[in-house]
């Protein structure tokens, strides 16, 4: 293991443009100008006022930070080199390529990392520099073990920013005990190219045993290390799940409603869907329109409703949202004046009045007013009817016969040849 003297790392590196620090802990114990300069400094001095080097690491990666030096401490030698970026003193990012080797430093074990500026820092970890700020949650993960998230991410997730959440970066931790293994299988599919990635909706635990729901999106990347990664955007969607919830809430109890509405409605009612299909419904339209009316309400009934389904088509044809038919000959062999109404969305609404017994009625009072009571002949207002140019209601005039007065009063007609 090489061994540096202060004295040896001024003469070597104090002056020169390549940025120079010495560290143990991510605590700085030597930096040349040029880096200080780097980290937006006025000098080396000025830098060692606070020489705390997480202070200048985005804090997405400070736990990264720590595991590498914690790993580089137990090899001895170079490290290689690799493109990141920190942040200046003013919180401006600054492209650096890095590179690190475990040194003899006075007593003990250090950290020496050399760095000089790129215009251009063409790796993953442009992914904090993108999305760190950004409202959309991400994460870059491995075997649902997180390697990096933005404030986002680690706010939806329950904690204050993403160095708080990366002190346990395990995701798995947020899935429900049964769906683990499957959440784990589907991620390790996707890291590996086994499948693309996909869009889902997914319902996690907080640590403090809130819900969360969110729209996932998974892209398989490469990350800096060379590595194969998972990101991961997500949506925070509770609002619109609790949304949907109360007016699925809502819809059904909207719909218990108007159910129960047209069950006590004594008028023939039937709500349909967008189909045409019968959706509710009360017993009177069941007795009119059911071929099999006497299984209700034990059953559904089978219902015959092709004449409802043409009178609903000819509406539409015409531009109408509503239409009357009245005397129309039901499938139980009952008269009824029927009224469609359009529903908005699709569907119609039929109501249906039983007309039989009334038109029933309307012939026995007009038998009644035309005919002696006593003998069954025409009286004077039948004779009136019969004798004016209404000889179409005549029986005979179906025959092609004309219909005449055979003497006023007499009471007697004569069907003419």
């Amino acid at each position: 293991m090489t061994r540096f003297e202060q004295k040896e790392i001024d003469r070597l590196y104090g002056y020169s443009t390549v940025g120079v620090i010495i560290h143990r802990d991510l605590k700085v114990v030597y930096v040349n100008d040029a880096y200080a300069r780097m980290m937006g400094c006025h000098d080396a001095v000025d830098f060692m006022v606070d020489p705390d080097l997480v202070r200048y690491i985005p804090p997405a990666f400070h736990r990264e930070a720590l595991l590498l030096y914690e790993q580089f401490m137990e090899v001895i030698g170079f490290h290689g080199w690799k493109k990141v970026y920190n942040l200046r003193r003013d919180g401006t990012p600054v492209w650096l390529e890095i590179s690190d080797e475990t040194i003899e430093w006075e007593d003990d074990r250090a950290l020496m990392t050399t760095a000089q500026l790129i215009d251009n820092g063409t790796t993953a970890m442009q992914v904090d520099h993108m999305l760190g700020r950004s409202f959309i949650a991400v994460t870059v993960h491995r075997d649902m073990r997180a390697l990096y998230v933005n404030d986002a991410f680690a706010r939806l997730m329950g904690a204050s920013n993403a160095g708080d959440f990366m002190q346990n970066p395990d995701l798995l931790r947020f899935v429900d005990d049964q769906a683990r293994e499957d959440v784990l299988a589907h991620s390790h599919s996707i890291l590996h190219g086994v499948v693309a990635g996909n869009r889902r909706r997914e319902c996690n635990m907080l640590d403090d045993g809130d819900e969360v729901w969110r729209d996932l999106t998974d892209e398989r990347i490469l990350w800096h290390d060379g590595k194969a990664a998972v990101l991961t955007t997500a949506h925070d969607v509770r609002e619109e799940v609790r949304m949907t919830n109360m007016l699925v809430r809502n819809k059904n109890s909207l719909e218990n409603a108007v159910a129960e509405v047209i069950r006590m409605v004594p008028t023939a009612v039937a709500m349909f869907d967008e189909e045409l299909h019968v959706l509710h419904f009360n017993r009177e339209f069941s007795r009119l329109f059911a071929q099999n009316p006497a299984v209700f309400p034990a059953a559904i009934p089978e219902f015959d409703v092709s004449g409802l389904r043409a009178i609903y088509r000819e509406m539409v044809r015409a531009g109408h949202d509503h239409a009357d038919r009245n005397g129309v000959m039901t499938p139980s062999g009952r008269l009824a004046d029927i009224r469609t109404n359009r529903l908005q969305g699709g569907g119609m609404m039929i109501s249906a009045l039983d007309v039989t017994d009334h038109k029933e009625v309307e012939k026995q009072l007009a038998v009644l007013a035309s005919t002696d009571p006593l003998t069954e002949v025409l009286n004077r207002r039948g004779s009136r009817r019969c004798c004016q140019p209404i000889a179409r209601y005549s029986p005979f005039a179906q025959q092609g016969m004309a219909v005449r007065d055979c003497g006023a009063g007499s009471g007697l007609f004569q069907a003419d040849q």
